[in-house]
C-alpha cells in the first residue's frame, strides 16, 4: 500500500498512508470539540493537545492490533512484508496464506484479542482517573473505540478477522482452503451490502454519518470481491507447478555484447528481456527498463553485462514451485517474468502473459 515509513518493529516496516492524516485530523477535531463542550474551563490549545494525543493512542491501538496478527503470522513462518495505517484502520501485508486452518484461526483471532485487551486496559485507566475529568473521558473513548474495533473485526465476513475465522472453520471441515475462502468472501459481500444499505437509509433520514458507513461497505465489497477472484485463480492454477508451463524459448545474449546489440537483436523484435550469459554460465538478466537508463548514443559502447541485474538478485522459481507462488512473486516484485532455475541452470522462464492465458483457459474449461 505504501506511504511514509515511521518505524520498524520485529523487522516489519511500519507505514503511514497519506489518508491516515485525514483520520488523525478528523479525530483530533471531533475530540477537541467534545472536550471543550464538556469542560469549558480547559484552554483551547490544551484541548487540542489532549485530543491529538488521544488520536495518536488510537493509531497505536490499531498498530498493536495489526502487530497481533503479524507476530502470530511470523510464529507460523508466514512472512509479513509491512504494516500500513490508513483511512480504514490498518492492514498487515502477509505474503501468503497460512498452511493450516489452525494457523489461519490463530493469526486471525490475535488482532481482536489485542483490541479487547486494550479496551480492558483503558477501562482500568478510566476507573483510576478522577471521575468526570477530561482524562477519564479520553480513556473512555479509547476503551469504546478498541472494543468497537474488536467487535467490528469479528463480523464473519472475509476479509475481516471474523471472516478469516469463518474461513478457518470451513477449511477445517471441508479440507479446501479455496472453497472456504469463496464462501467466507461471499458472506463478506452480504455484510458489505448491508452496511451500504444501512448507510444509505441513514443518509436519507438526514444523518450524514451514514456516508461513512456506506463507504466502509463499499471498501468491503471491493475487498471481498478481490478475494473471490483470488480463489478462482487459485482453483485455475491448483496442482500445477513451474515445470508444467515454463517456456524454453528464452532470449539469451553474450556477456561481451553491447546494449546496442540487445536493442537491435531482441528489443526491436518484441523481446523485452534476455539472460546474459558467459558460455554456459548465466550472469544475470537485462530488460528494456535497464536499456532505457542508457542514452541511445552510448548503447554500442556500453557492455550489456554492466547494466544487467546479477542472477543472484533476480527472482527465480524452482521447477517444482507451485504456480500460485510464482504468480504471487510476480505481483510482489512487480516483474513480468520469472526464470525457472534448477541449481546453476536456467531451464526457461514463465511470463505473466502466459499465466494470464492459462488462467483464462482453465476457467473456461
Amino acid at each position: 500500500m505504501g506511504g511514509i515509513q515511521i518505524a520498524r518493529v520485529a523487522g516489519i516496516p511500519i507505514y503511514l498512508h497519506p489518508t491516515w492524516f485525514l483520520v488523525f485530523f478528523l479525530v483530533t477535531y471531533a475530540l477537541s470539540k467534545s472536550l471543550l463542550g464538556a469542560h469549558p474551563e480547559i484552554a483551547q490549545p490544551v484541548a487540542w493537545l489532549a485530543a491529538g494525543a488521544t488520536a495518536v493512542l488510537f493509531a497505536v491501538s490499531i498498530l498493536l492490533h495489526e502487530l497481533g496478527h503479524s507476530v502470530l503470522a511470523l510464529r507460523h513462518r508466514v512472512p509479513v512484508r509491512s504494516i500500513t495505517l490508513f483511512i480504514f484502520g490498518g492492514v498487515a501485508a502477509i505474503e501468503r496464506d497460512p498452511e493450516t486452518p489452525r494457523a489461519e484461526f490463530e493469526i486471525a483471532i490475535a488482532g481482536p484479542i489485542v483490541s479487547a485487551l486494550l479496551a480492558l486496559a483503558f477501562v482500568l485507566v478510566q476507573r483510576g482517573a478522577p471521575e468526570g475529568s477530561a482524562f477519564a473521558e479520553m480513556a473512555g473513548w479509547l476503551m469504546a473505540i478498541n472494543l468497537g474495533v474488536a467487535l467490528f473485526n469479528l463480523l464473519p465476513g472475509f476479509p475481516l478477522d471474523g471472516g478469516r475465522v469463518l474461513r478457518a472453520f470451513l477449511w477445517a471441515r471441508s479440507g479446501s482452503a479455496t472453497a472456504a475462502t469463496r464462501t467466507a468472501a461471499r458472506v463478506g459481500q452480504w455484510i458489505a451490502y448491508a452496511f451500504i444499505a444501512l448507510g444509505a437509509l441513514r443518509v436519507m433520514s438526514g444523518d450524514l454519518g451514514g456516508l461513512w458507513l456506506a463507504f466502509i461497505g463499499w471498501f468491503l465489497v471491493s475487498a471481498s470481491g478481490s478475494s473471490i477472484q483470488q480463489a478462482a485463480i487459485s482453483d485455475a492454477l491448483a496442482g500445477l507447478c513451474a515445470r508444467d508451463v515454463l517456456s524454453q524459448d528464452v532470449a539469451r545474449i553474450r556477456s561481451d555484447a553491447s546494449v546496442g546489440e540487445f536493442a537491435r537483436q531482441f528489443a526491436m523484435r518484441g523481446r523485452r528481456w534476455a539472460l546474459v550469459e558467459d558460455g554456459a554460465r548465466t550472469l544475470g538478466l537485462v530488460s528494456l527498463a535497464d536499456v532505457k537508463e542508457i542514452a541511445p548514443d552510448a548503447w554500442d559502447a556500453t557492455p550489456i553485462a554492466s547494466i544487467a541485474t546479477p542472477i543472484e538478485k533476480v527472482e527465480t522459481a524452482s521447477p517444482e514451485s507451485p504456480l500460485m507462488d510464482v504468480l504471487r512473486a510476480m505481483a510482489q516484485r512487480d516483474v513480468n517474468q520469472i526464470p525457472v532455475r534448477d541449481g546453476d541452470r536456467i531451464l526457461g522462464a514463465i511470463s505473466r502473459d502466459a499465466l494470464v492465458q492459462l488462467i483464462d483457459l482453465r476457467r473456461r474449461a
